[in-house]
């Protein structure tokens, strides 16, 4: 089990979240350029290239801070797609579908990793989350629910059987008063 993240140490890993996220949404609109058909220049390809380099470099830095199982923000998926858009040019000569699978895979890290930017916003500010207890499903605790132990019963299901007893009461007493 990994232990919580500290505050000071939110702080910190916060501000290389923010970069990260920044570099990522420079990502999209480089991504987004695949989809036009406007004339590139050598300075556009070099600034992704260098957004790229940035991105990746950040995604170390992080990876380094934070554990991803505790916070999902799918490294493997910003590892991959940069791996994959080799240059605007080369995103571009790519099928449609394919083009629209890297952006959607884009969109979804971006969902994940502005979630965990958003809890290191709230660790930051000296919000401690409470350990959730488990509901055990096994074999033991489902034969102790069963075992036959009652529940508290409410006011309103007392009064109901005690009702529905003095009705029964009365009903044998007018019958057999007959």
């Amino acid at each position: 089990m990994s232990t919580p993240v500290k505050k000071k140490d939110a702080e910190d890993i916060l501000s290389d979240l923010h970069r990260l996220n920044e570099l990522w949404d420079m990502v999209k609109q480089y991504l987004l350029m695949a989809f036009t058909t406007e004339p590139l220049t050598a300075e556009i390809e070099q600034h992704f290239l260098e957004s790229k380099s940035n991105t990746s470099k950040f995604l170390r830095v992080v990876s380094e801070k934070i554990d991803s199982h505790q916070f999902r923000y799918d490294p493997e998926k910003i590892t991959h797609l940069l791996r994959q858009a080799i240059s605007v040019t080369h995103l571009r000569s790519l099928p449609m579908a394919d083009r629209k699978n890297l952006f959607d895979t884009w969109h979804e890290v971006h969902v994940r990793l502005t979630q965990v930017l958003g809890a290191f916003q709230l660790i930051s500010q000296g919000y401690h989350p409470t350990k959730k207890e488990k509901k055990s499903t096994s074999v033991a605790s489902l034969k102790k629910g069963a075992s036959g132990r009652k529940k508290k019963e409410s006011p309103a299901g007392k009064i109901a059987v005690v009702a529905l007893i003095l009705i029964i009461v009365v009903a044998f007493f007018i019958i057999f008063k007959r």
